[in-house]
């Protein structure tokens, strides 16, 4: 009977994540093909190149304190974690304000994208949104209130959503389209803010800047080993995106509008699961199941993503461009190519924690620092070569760097406690 609960319950906590991001999720993906026909595959390249921008900012904007706040041993030092990753993402959204008001067509030029010049500014304003939610999320986290993590979602989404269609129709390209995906990423803060306050206000008034610096030396592993892997995990993913914008143009449109559609499942199941396996995992640990818990919840996410993704790598070339329009055929054919990636992907990202939750973040930096040779080379070397499956080579290393992954998380769960 009490195996029975612990299962239900977490089956509850998943499901109210899920339909939060299901609904987010269906908003975006009714909206995509109105989208691709008001923006232009070169639009959805300098969309490209800002969301590898703010992807490879906004995870180190924390210092990976953020992480952190769902581990605490008690409510008064995560509430000082979470102002730590805050001030810091506060801070680190202000000095990229600066770089991007001072210099705008020199980042444009290191970048190869003097397009993105006129639009930098949004950068700081994404890092900002997206580090901050990122932070008070892991605060709901820890209090178990998924319910309000699913009411963002969908406010974030009709926001985002309504941000791109509207600017879109009254033809401000790309500026609708780089403005809604901002609004998407963080518009919820607001919320989660204002539900915090209201709900732990006697916790928070325990900050203190003496109890922050005691916690940011207690936690010293996350911004010296996680903010470095968290940074190579982000440019294993975004750098080739920005070679392929700057030597392939559109191509890179169309790799993100394959990757939106295919992020799906990543988003809906993946990582709904993986905050609820970051709630769970300290307590399973100390029960000596942590192994159990994480086999269980790798071979389901397995076997929920099969189907799915076999189907998606058979039939998008030909359903893609009937969606999203003709000039978006190329997208369909690498939907095909990225599925075993998002697939070993969604089994390994959500209990990829298990590294932080047992102090192995400098394994975790190594594996990431691979993992961004592999893949960046992977595209160096097609280019170099003139070989014309770039994106496919792209894809093929990211399918071996998730089953590398899967691995190695499944074998690190096995560790009975905390390596200090």
């Amino acid at each position: 009977m009490i195996n029975r609960f612990i299962k239900n319950a977490l089956l509850r906590d998943i499901m109210k994540i899920v339909s939060g991001t299901a609904g987010g999720r269906a908003i975006l993906l009714i909206t995509l093909p109105i989208v691709t026909r008001l923006y232009s595959p070169e639009d959805f390249k300098l969309l490209a190149v800002f969301a590898a921008l703010v992807s490879t900012t906004s995870v180190i904007a924390c210092l990976r304190m953020e992480v952190a706040v769902p581990f605490s041993d008690n409510d008064d030092d995560a509430a000082n974690i979470l102002a730590i990753a805050l001030t810091s993402t506060v801070s680190f959204a202000l000095g990229l304000l600066a770089l991007s008001l001072l210099a705008p067509m020199t980042i444009a030029g290191w970048i190869s994208t003097p397009d993105i010049a006129p639009y930098l500014w949004l950068v700081p304003l994404a890092v900002l949104l997206a580090g901050s939610y990122a932070s008070l999320q892991s605060w709901v986290i820890r209090k178990r209130r998924f319910g309000i993590i699913a009411r963002t979602r969908v406010g974030q989404a009709i926001i985002g959503a309504g941000t791109m269609l509207g600017l879109g129709w009254f033809a401000f390209a790309p500026l609708g389209l780089l403005l809604g995906n901002t609004l998407t990423l963080g518009a919820g803060v607001v919320s989660l803010c204002a539900q915090s306050l209201r709900n732990d206000h006697t916790v928070i008034r325990n900050i203190n800047l003496r109890r922050m610096h005691e916690m940011l030396v207690r936690n010293r592993r996350y911004p010296i080993f996680s903010t470095p892997e968290a940074l190579a995990n982000v440019a294993a993913i975004q750098f080739p995106i920005l070679i392929i914008a700057a030597t392939a143009g559109s191509e890179a449109g169309q790799l993100f509008l394959a990757m939106q559609v295919m992020t799906v499942p990543m988003t809906l199941i993946g990582a709904s699961v993986g905050q609820v396996y970051s709630s769970r995992a300290a307590e399973e640990l100390r029960n000596g199941t942590l192994h159990g818990f994480t086999k269980m919840i790798m071979i389901k996410l397995f076997l929920v993503g099969l189907a799915p993704m076999l189907l998606a790598a058979i039939l998008a070339p030909f359903i893609v461009p009937i969606i999203f329009g003709a000039e978006w055929q190329r997208a369909g054919v690498l939907i095909a190519w990225i599925s075993p990636w998002m697939l070993f992907q969604l089994v390994a990202s959500p209990v990829s924690l298990v590294m932080a939750l047992l102090e192995r973040q400098q394994h975790m930096l190594i594996l990431t620092l691979f993992g961004a040779l592999l893949r960046i080379s992977a595209v160096l070397f097609a280019i170099m070569g003139r070989i014309n499956w770039v994106v496919e080579a792209y894809a093929i290393s990211g399918c071996i760097f998730y089953i590398i992954c899967a691995l190695l998380f499944f074998w690190a769960s096995k560790s009975k406690s905390a390596k200090l």
